[in-house]
């Protein structure tokens, strides 16, 4: 009883604030896009977005869950030329079949048929080895073709069951941040216009792709760097953490011909996940701190935000200690495997 209590408190007293002030501004933003839109909540934050954002927007705009991660995007647009910058370029030491596996969830054996055993061992860092691995990809571009279109197919035509790409309709993506990577690659996926509206972005703007634009916008901060000295961003594990589903990272799609569904597949939980319970009752606690606020027409300032949240993150004994084992989260993209904020800054 006394854990459920303090989780709860630590959602209101710390995430919650958090939640209303993005879902407050995204209410106000989203009455300036067109008629037409539909906002898509991306996985995994997605979980607790569209929860909050039900709170403050019930029914005034449609909305839907969306299941996506970069890595799968990264996948099954693999054989595309204009994907590379934005799925290769990102840091990365190790050997060709590595960087293929923690890049592209490449099996070994799909890699064996891409490269050779030689190639395999190859050493790269990035991004200084961005061409060559480029040069990599076009060789065998039409193997990875072969291996990874007819999943895009089938991830195509889920979101167009989710009007995501009728072109009727102005989607717009809701996430923490922060360079608005999956929404980009979805503009290049669908090949039309595709709206973000972010916590935090390293830049806002439009940004070309493929003969279309990725519309970024920001609630908290843009043009700021990792490591830049903005507290927010550069803690944003402990967000990330807490802001999670209950799967694990999505990583494939499968349709049922027979019955026209589709049946999502995830990989491994965290320990967050896997105690679901604890994390639902600290997002129980802010998500009645959203709802109270909205009611009652309070309204949480960007400063009120960092400051709180540089409290909170910046000393443990803030922390209640029935949360410390929810701060874990993986990082996929990066193949470092599960971070925890509390030993990663030496809390």
């Amino acid at each position: 009883m006394l854990k459920n209590i303090s989780l709860y408190d630590f959602g209101y007293n710390f995430l919650g604030p958090v939640l209303s002030r993005y879902v407050s501004v995204v209410s106000e933003k989203l009455s300036q896009l067109p008629e037409n839109k539909k906002v898509f909540h991306l996985a995994r934050e997605g979980y607790a977005l569209e929860k909050a954002f039900d709170h403050v927007m019930p029914n005034n705009v449609p909305s839907a869950y969306l299941n996506v991660s970069r890595v799968f995007l990264f996948r099954i647009m693999a054989d595309v030329d204009a994907s590379w910058p934005l799925s290769v370029k990102h840091g990365f030491s190790g050997t060709l079949a590595q960087f293929l596996h923690a890049r592209f969830a490449f099996s070994q054996q799909e890699i064996d048929t891409l490269v050779s055993g030689e190639q395999q061992e190859k050493t790269l860092v990035l991004p200084d080895d961005y061409n060559n691995v480029c040069s990599i990809l076009k060789a065998c571009q039409h193997k990875i073709r072969e291996l990874v279109k007819p999943t895009r197919d089938v991830y195509l035509r889920y979101l167009d069951t989710l009007g995501f790409a009728h072109h009727d309709v102005t989607p717009v993506v809701l996430d923490v941040g922060y360079s608005g990577t999956i929404q980009k690659l979805l503009t290049l996926l669908v090949e039309k216009e595709v709206h973000g509206i972010y916590m935090i972005t390293t830049q806002t703007g439009s940004v070309a792709l493929g003969g279309n634009n990725a519309h970024i916008d920001h609630v908290f901060k843009t043009d700021v760097k990792m490591g830049g000295g903005y507290t927010l961003l550069d803690r944003s594990m402990f967000l990330e953490a807490l802001l999670t589903a209950p799967n694990g990272q999505f990583v494939d799609i499968i349709e049922d011909g027979n019955t026209n569904t589709f049946h999502f597949c995830y990989g491994k939980k965290t320990y967050t996940q896997e105690n679901f319970s604890d994390l639902d009752t600290v997002l129980s606690g802010a998500l009645s701190c959203v709802e109270h606020a909205h009611n009652h027409h309070i309204h949480y300032s960007l400063n009120d935000i960092e400051t709180l949240f540089a409290a909170y993150v910046t000393q443990r004994n803030l922390l209640p200690r029935a949360s410390w084992p929810l701060f874990v989260f993986d990082d996929a993209i990066s193949g470092e495997g599960n971070v925890n904020p509390l030993s990663f800054f030496g809390l």
